[in-house]
């Protein structure tokens, strides 16, 4: 559980800095989303959930705008 916690954040921190520096490549937006099913399957604490849910979401439009694109 450590290592995948550990693995999200890398994750979520490669996201935060495509965002700062102007776009997300949508094979990280990918990733995001596969990460957070596999890791939504352990979660059992309702507030770390609800902010996987807030994640997901957000990949989820970010994903949306690249359909647009």
């Amino acid at each position: 559980a450590m290592g995948q916690g550990k693995d999200m954040l890398d994750l979520l921190d490669n996201i935060r800095h495509g965002l700062l520096i102007g776009g997300i490549s949508r094979g990280k937006l990918d990733s995001l989303v596969r990460a957070l099913k596999t890791e939504r399957q352990t979660v059992e604490d309702p507030k770390l959930r609800e902010v996987l849910d807030e994640i997901e979401l957000r990949a989820a439009v970010e994903l949306a705008k690249y359909e647009q694109g």
